[in-house]
Protein backbone atom coordinates (compact mmCIF):
# COMPACT_ATOMS: atom_id res chain seq x y z
CA UNK A 1 0.00 0.00 0.00
CA UNK A 2 1.11 3.23 -0.59
CA UNK A 3 0.04 6.86 0.63
CA UNK A 4 -1.54 9.42 -1.55
CA UNK A 5 -2.22 13.06 -0.01
CA UNK A 6 -5.84 13.59 -0.74
CA UNK A 7 -6.65 17.15 0.37
CA UNK A 8 -4.92 17.31 3.76
CA UNK A 9 -5.06 13.43 4.46
CA UNK A 10 -3.57 10.60 3.40
CA UNK A 11 -5.37 8.06 1.67
CA UNK A 12 -4.09 4.57 1.15
CA UNK A 13 -4.27 3.44 -2.58
CA UNK A 14 -2.70 0.01 -3.49
CA UNK A 15 0.14 -0.32 -5.81
CA UNK A 16 -1.16 -4.20 -6.80
CA UNK A 17 -3.43 -6.57 -5.36
CA UNK A 18 -1.87 -7.58 -2.11
CA UNK A 19 -3.43 -11.05 -2.31
CA UNK A 20 -2.44 -11.98 -5.61
CA UNK A 21 0.93 -11.14 -5.11
CA UNK A 22 1.46 -14.07 -2.74
CA UNK A 23 2.19 -17.19 -4.40
CA UNK A 24 -0.15 -20.02 -3.75
CA UNK A 25 2.25 -22.27 -1.84
CA UNK A 26 2.58 -19.23 0.83
CA UNK A 27 -1.07 -19.65 1.56
CA UNK A 28 -1.50 -23.42 3.58
CA UNK A 29 -4.23 -24.86 1.71
CA UNK A 30 -7.20 -26.70 3.25
CA UNK A 31 -5.99 -30.04 1.77
CA UNK A 32 -2.89 -29.84 4.44
CA UNK A 33 -3.86 -31.80 7.67
CA UNK A 34 -5.05 -29.43 10.19
CA UNK A 35 -1.90 -30.31 13.04
CA UNK A 36 0.54 -28.97 10.22
CA UNK A 37 -1.34 -25.48 9.37
CA UNK A 38 -1.71 -24.69 12.97
CA UNK A 39 1.98 -25.79 13.92
CA UNK A 40 3.16 -23.62 11.14
CA UNK A 41 0.64 -20.34 11.33
CA UNK A 42 1.78 -20.21 14.83
CA UNK A 43 5.46 -20.17 13.46
CA UNK A 44 5.06 -17.61 11.35
CA UNK A 45 2.94 -15.78 13.92
CA UNK A 46 5.99 -15.99 16.38
CA UNK A 47 8.18 -15.24 13.65
CA UNK A 48 6.65 -11.81 12.78
CA UNK A 49 6.60 -10.70 16.76
CA UNK A 50 10.23 -11.28 16.75
CA UNK A 51 9.93 -14.48 19.05
CA UNK A 52 12.28 -16.72 17.40
CA UNK A 53 12.53 -19.66 20.06
CA UNK A 54 8.77 -20.36 19.70
CA UNK A 55 9.07 -19.52 15.92
CA UNK A 56 11.98 -22.79 15.96
CA UNK A 57 9.72 -24.92 18.09
CA UNK A 58 6.63 -24.49 16.10
CA UNK A 59 8.59 -25.31 12.80
CA UNK A 60 10.39 -28.00 13.80
CA UNK A 61 7.50 -29.76 15.10
CA UNK A 62 5.76 -29.67 11.90
CA UNK A 63 8.54 -31.05 10.82
CA UNK A 64 8.35 -34.08 13.20
CA UNK A 65 4.33 -34.18 12.44
CA UNK A 66 4.68 -34.65 8.45
CA UNK A 67 7.08 -37.69 9.33
CA UNK A 68 4.33 -39.15 11.34
CA UNK A 69 1.67 -37.85 9.59
CA UNK A 70 3.49 -39.99 6.28
CA UNK A 71 5.03 -42.79 7.92
CA UNK A 72 8.08 -42.35 7.50
CA UNK A 73 10.01 -44.21 9.84
CA UNK A 74 13.46 -45.05 10.79
CA UNK A 75 16.15 -44.74 13.87
CA UNK A 76 17.12 -41.24 12.80
CA UNK A 77 15.14 -38.02 11.39
CA UNK A 78 17.59 -38.38 8.48
CA UNK A 79 16.49 -42.04 7.75
CA UNK A 80 12.54 -40.88 8.28
CA UNK A 81 13.69 -38.04 6.18
CA UNK A 82 14.81 -40.22 3.71
CA UNK A 83 11.88 -42.54 3.07
CA UNK A 84 9.50 -39.41 2.88
CA UNK A 85 11.57 -38.54 0.12
CA UNK A 86 11.49 -41.96 -1.63
CA UNK A 87 7.73 -41.83 -1.00
CA UNK A 88 7.33 -38.29 -2.76
CA UNK A 89 10.21 -38.48 -5.63
CA UNK A 90 8.69 -35.53 -7.57
CA UNK A 91 9.23 -33.61 -4.44
CA UNK A 92 13.05 -31.20 -5.20
CA UNK A 93 15.49 -32.33 -3.41
CA UNK A 94 16.63 -28.93 -1.87
CA UNK A 95 13.72 -29.20 0.28
CA UNK A 96 14.75 -32.04 2.23
CA UNK A 97 18.15 -31.17 2.02
CA UNK A 98 16.95 -27.33 3.98
CA UNK A 99 14.68 -29.79 6.36
CA UNK A 100 17.61 -31.90 7.22
CA UNK A 101 20.06 -29.01 8.18
CA UNK A 102 17.15 -26.86 9.97
CA UNK A 103 14.30 -29.17 11.18
CA UNK A 104 16.04 -31.22 13.59
CA UNK A 105 14.39 -32.36 16.23
CA UNK A 106 13.66 -29.83 19.39
CA UNK A 107 16.18 -29.76 22.33
CA UNK A 108 15.98 -28.52 25.81
CA UNK A 109 19.24 -26.19 25.53
CA UNK A 110 18.46 -25.45 21.50
CA UNK A 111 19.35 -22.01 20.14
CA UNK A 112 16.80 -20.68 18.35
CA UNK A 113 17.32 -20.27 14.79
CA UNK A 114 17.88 -16.56 13.47
CA UNK A 115 14.90 -14.16 11.84
CA UNK A 116 16.54 -15.31 7.89
CA UNK A 117 16.61 -19.09 8.66
CA UNK A 118 13.56 -19.67 10.46
CA UNK A 119 12.17 -18.05 7.35
CA UNK A 120 13.76 -20.04 5.22
CA UNK A 121 12.38 -23.26 7.13
CA UNK A 122 9.42 -21.98 7.56
CA UNK A 123 8.74 -21.06 3.47
CA UNK A 124 10.80 -24.70 3.07
CA UNK A 125 7.98 -26.54 4.47
CA UNK A 126 4.75 -24.62 3.22
CA UNK A 127 6.51 -25.81 -0.12
CA UNK A 128 7.03 -29.17 0.74
CA UNK A 129 3.35 -29.82 2.02
CA UNK A 130 1.70 -27.74 -1.11
CA UNK A 131 3.82 -30.32 -3.02
CA UNK A 132 2.39 -33.47 -0.81
CA UNK A 133 -1.04 -32.82 -0.22
CA UNK A 134 -1.83 -30.48 -2.84
CA UNK A 135 0.27 -30.98 -6.10
CA UNK A 136 0.65 -34.68 -5.98
CA UNK A 137 -3.42 -34.73 -4.91
CA UNK A 138 -3.95 -32.88 -8.32
CA UNK A 139 -1.85 -34.90 -10.67
CA UNK A 140 -3.80 -38.00 -9.22
CA UNK A 141 -7.19 -36.46 -9.85
CA UNK A 142 -6.33 -35.38 -13.77
CA UNK A 143 -4.48 -38.69 -14.53
CA UNK A 144 -7.35 -40.59 -12.71
CA UNK A 145 -9.61 -38.64 -14.70
CA UNK A 146 -7.49 -39.25 -18.09
CA UNK A 147 -7.68 -42.82 -17.20
CA UNK A 148 -11.88 -42.98 -17.08
CA UNK A 149 -11.97 -41.16 -20.42
CA UNK A 150 -9.74 -43.83 -22.22
CA UNK A 151 -11.62 -46.43 -20.68
CA UNK A 152 -14.86 -45.01 -21.76
CA UNK A 153 -13.27 -44.56 -25.19
CA UNK A 154 -11.94 -48.42 -25.18
CA UNK A 155 -15.54 -49.51 -24.60
CA UNK A 156 -17.00 -47.38 -27.21
CA UNK A 157 -14.63 -47.91 -29.98
CA UNK A 158 -12.57 -51.10 -29.09
CA UNK A 159 -8.81 -50.61 -27.93
CA UNK A 160 -8.31 -46.77 -27.76
CA UNK A 161 -4.63 -47.04 -27.08
CA UNK A 162 -1.45 -48.26 -28.22
CA UNK A 163 0.66 -49.94 -26.20
CA UNK A 164 3.13 -46.59 -25.96
CA UNK A 165 0.06 -44.78 -24.80
CA UNK A 166 -0.92 -47.36 -22.59
CA UNK A 167 2.91 -47.60 -21.22
CA UNK A 168 2.94 -43.59 -21.04
CA UNK A 169 -0.51 -43.48 -18.91
CA UNK A 170 0.62 -46.16 -16.61
CA UNK A 171 3.68 -44.12 -15.21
Amino acid sequence: MRAARVGTRLAKTPDVDEAAAVPGYLTIDNRVPGALRDLLLEADGCSKMGFLLGGTVCAQRAFQTLLTLEGANGATDEARLHELSEKYPTVPKVLFGVCSRLAGAPTDNQAPLDSDRLNLLTVTLKLMLYEIYVIARERAEGLKYVQQILERLEGRNGPARSPAVLAFAER
